[in-house]
This record gives C-alpha cells, sequence and structure tokens, in this order.
C-alpha cells in the first residue's frame, strides 16, 4: 500500500489547538474569547490537546476553561514554548503506509521571519516530533523543505494544492519548482500538485509597507500574515470540489483592495479551470465572497501594536512607519474554516455599529459553507482578534485524522 494523505473532510480523531499567549490584541477584542468559542463547538467524541506557551498561559487558560464550563475527560493543557499560535503551520502532519502512522518531518523558519536559525523556529520544528510522541507515532518521513501546512490543501485522493511563489520563490528559492514538487509527491504520496500562482495581496510579507485604506489612500498596513497560505483563499470542500475566493467586478471597481486580490484570484481560477482530478475529470468551483476590510486603529497601548510595528521602525520598500497609531487590516477570511467531523466552524465579523455589507457577506459565506456541507452544522465565531495575528480558525488549529477506512 502506497503513501497516504487524507483530506481534512475526512473523519478526525482529535485536535490541537493553540491558547493565545497574549490574552487582548486591543483593548477591547479578546483573543481568548475566540478559543474558548473554539473550544465550545469542538465535537465531543473529538480529543483536544490545547498548547499553552508556558505556565502562566497554561493557568490562564484552565481557569478560563472551568469557568466557562468546557472542562471534559478527553481534553489537555500541555505546556509547550511555541511563539506562534498557528499550530497549522509547523505542527504535525500524518500520512498512512502501510497500515502504520507515519508523521511528516519538514522544516519551518517562521514565514520568512525568523530564519532557520532562529531558537524560535527551532522549537516550532520540534512540536512534530513531540506531538507524534503524544500519539504514539515512532516512524517519520522527510520533507527537506521550508514549509507550513496552511499553504496544504489536499483532497484525499491524490491532489495538493499550494500556492506556487510561496513553496518556491519564498521558502526554498534554492530549488526550482520541479523539485519542490517531487519533494513534496514523495512524503505525501500525491499523484498530482495544483500551484496557484499567488496567496492573496494582504496576506503578503506584512513588514512590506503600506496597503490602501478604506478610501483607497496607501495609508494602511497589514496587522500580521502568513506570508501567502493557500488556507487564507481557496480550500477542498470534497474530492471533486473547490471553494474559491471570488471578487466581483463592482467590488474592484470601488477598493483598490478588492482590485489587487481580483488580478490574484482570477489568475488562479484560470489555472483551477484547467485543472483535472486524477481521474482526469475537472473540478468544480465554486465562488467565496471575500469579507469586507475592516480597518482597526491601533494605540501605542494596545498589545496588537508591538507586534504589528516594525521593529526597525522602517518598512521594507523604506516607508517610515507612522509615530502615534498605527491603522491596520487583520487577516480577514472565509475560507479559514475548520472542517472536524460533524461541524465547520466558521469565521465571521458582523457586530452591531458595522455597516450591513459585512452582515450581508457573512452570511452569503455561512450559506455557501451549508451547501457545500449540507449534512454538518456551519457554526460562525467572530475571529476578528485571533485575525489580527495573522491567522484564523484554520490557522489556530490542527485535525489529526482516524484513517479509519479503506484507502
Amino acid at each position: 500500500m502506497k503513501r497516504y494523505m487524507g483530506a481534512e473532510f475526512h473523519q478526525q480523531e482529535s485536535v490541537w489547538l493553540s491558547w493565545p499567549i497574549e490574552e487582548f490584541a486591543t483593548e477591547t477584542l479578546e483573543t481568548d474569547l475566540v478559543t474558548l468559542e473554539i473550544l465550545r463547538h469542538i465535537p465531543r467524541d473529538v480529543s483536544i490537546f490545547i498548547i499553552c506557551y508556558d505556565e502562566e498561559v497554561k493557568k490562564r487558560a484552565e481557569e478560563k476553561i472551568a469557568k466557562n464550563n468546557l472542562n471534559r475527560d478527553n481534553s489537555v493543557c500541555i505546556e509547550y514554548p511555541a511563539e506562534v499560535i498557528y499550530p497549522r503551520d509547523f505542527g504535525m502532519d500524518i500520512v498512512l503506509e502501510n497500515g502504520e502512522k507515519k508523521y511528516v518531518s519538514h522544516l519551518f523558519d517562521g514565514y520568512g521571519y525568523f530564519g532557520l536559525e532562529d531558537e524560535r523556529s527551532k522549537s516550532l520544528i520540534d512540536l512534530t516530533p513531540f506531538q507524534a510522541k503524544e500519539h504514539g507515532i515512532e516512524s517519520s518521513v522527510s520533507l527537506p523543505l521550508v514549509t507550513e501546512g496552511g499553504d496544504h490543501e489536499f483532497n484525499g485522493n491524490g491532489v495538493l494544492m499550494m500556492i506556487e511563489e510561496t513553496e518556491v520563490d519564498k521558502r526554498n528559492p534554492d530549488l526550482s519548482k520541479e523539485e519542490v514538487e517531487d519533494l513534496f509527491k514523495a512524503a505525501y504520496g500525491v499523484e498530482k500538485i495544483i500551484w496557484l500562482p499567488q496567496g492573496s495581496y494582504e496576506d503578503e510579507d506584512y513588514l512590506l509597507g503600506p496597503i490602501p485604506d478604506e478610501k483607497n489612500e496607501m495609508k494602511a498596513f497589514r496587522s500580521s500574515s502568513a506570508n501567502g497560505h493557500i488556507d487564507e483563499i481557496c480550500r477542498f470542500v470534497a474530492e471533486d470540489t473547490i471553494l474559491m475566493s471570488h471578487v466581483t467586478n463592482e467590488e474592484a471597481s470601488k477598493s483598490f483592495l478588492h482590485y489587487y486580490n481580483k488580478e490574484r484570484f482570477d489568475q488562479a481560477r484560470k489555472v483551477l479551470k484547467e485543472a483535472t482530478q486524477i481521474s482526469g475529470k475537472p473540478f468544480k468551483v465554486i465562488n467565496m465572497p471575500v469579507p469586507e476590510p475592516i480597518y482597526i486603529e491601533l494605540t501605542p497601548s494596545d498589545i496588537m501594536y508591538e507586534y504589528a510595528y516594525p521593529f526597525t521602525g522602517e518598512y521594507l520598500d523604506g516607508t517610515k512607519a507612522p509615530e502615534g497609531n498605527l491603522t491596520v487590516l487583520p487577516a480577514l477570511s472565509y475560507c479559514n474554516f475548520l472542517i472536524l467531523n460533524e461541524v465547520v466552524l466558521a469565521q465571521s465579523y458582523y457586530q452591531p455599529g458595522l455597516p450591513e455589507k459585512i452582515k450581508e457577506k457573512d452570511e452569503e459565506a455561512l450559506k455557501i459553507l451549508q451547501s457545500v456541507f449540507p449534512d454538518k452544522k456551519i457554526i460562525p465565531i467572530n475571529t476578528l482578534a485571533l485575525n489580527l495575528f495573522g491567522g484564523g480558525i484554520h490557522c489556530n488549529t490542527k485535525n489529526i485524522p482516524s484513517y479509519h477506512f479503506n484507502q
């Protein structure tokens, strides 16, 4: 039996997630609340492993879990010094080979921000064997590439979908596309890779420089980013079906941000139109709206300000960081949902006082998710506080497959 990598929409036995290191992103946006909502809606038969950065974070997590009556026998808080709260990217992938589960060991450099020799990167790379030990998995598969799980989308039948610019140009520039592709195919046992050209505009390196604000002036900045992940824009929802972010002509005509994304998403759609399954049949591609931008004014007293502000005081394009408040755009996405057996945990953004357009977009996205997952419960969670740190529900979690099926 050859090596096999399943899909997220297959049965899962457990999930890992990171408790936020910071309790608040801003004075009014609490990250812990997002995590509590995720925990509240994880199916009871799914075991939960909660990564806590240190003893202080672990104590806070356990207290809040107890206070919200979310204690359960199959949930545990584990102290591990992960300085990034997105285990999707550096956590354990499991493949099946000859009936044996093996974990995939790959490199991680903090999305290009840390470097491979940084102690933070080394600690995050070491999470995978740590997880494997927790699950009793001894054998591993080597993938000698810098990569992140948030840029891997599997259809469960031999196809892997990724961002070419991310995997080749940004993470492994010393290798050719063909060399990168061969290594991925060998590690995961896939037969075909679909390469989308680029990720979303706002998911570029957050230190690049200014981006359009709500007035289409280049006066805003990315709050943080994963620097080019597919799970922000495009997802497999079935072996033959793909959700792809879509910007309308009307949206692009009114917003520079939407315009820049439309260019990228239209190029991706051209690739998907030509892509085929292992059987040779085309994929069904369904449009997913993009959220309306929600800009956050960070003050120097906000925790998130320290994360978003360039430590040199200058962006990579030479732009000086503004003195005082910083206007930022979080990593908003309707594609960054988590599929977990009978539920789908979805991102939503509307709150009273915000434009009705945000509410309409939320409802449209939820309706689409329900249409592609008719037998699952779609649960919206407001993730704005989590998104400020550069990722979302999918990034914050890492599912562990059951593999209780015949390949």
